[in-house]
């Protein structure tokens, strides 16, 4: 019982799901492709490692002029979604956009 309990307790909250990935409880979408997370930087980072791990889901930083901090997430199949940036931007707000990937195969009916 206290197995699962922390088996539970280990796996990320998952709210929903855009273009099939996963989005953390209380994400709120300000347009096309892109979502606000309630998280601090910190905490979203972790969610996304846990959901998506590296082993599978290359990543890398991005860089700009700003101080901001972001990180790419590839999916190396690019169905539903090809990629996610993930940034903190001004007043450690963390946001993300989802890069539209191909269509899903349309499932066969008998």
């Amino acid at each position: 019982m206290m197995f699962l309990l922390l088996l539970l307790a280990a796996a990320p909250a998952e709210g929903f799901r855009a273009r099939g990935f996963i989005l953390p409880d209380g994400a709120v979408k300000i347009d096309d492709d892109r979502y606000r997370l309630p998280q601090p930087w910190d905490e979203a980072v972790k969610f996304y490692r846990r959901a998506y791990p590296a082993s599978k889901y290359p990543r890398h930083n991005l860089h700009s002029q700003t101080p901001i901090r972001a990180i790419h997430i590839d999916n190396p199949s690019g169905i539903e979604w090809d990629g996610v940036n993930l940034y903190e931007a001004s007043r450690g707000e963390v946001r993300l956009y989802i890069l539209p990937g191909k269509e899903p195969p349309p499932e066969k009916t008998k």
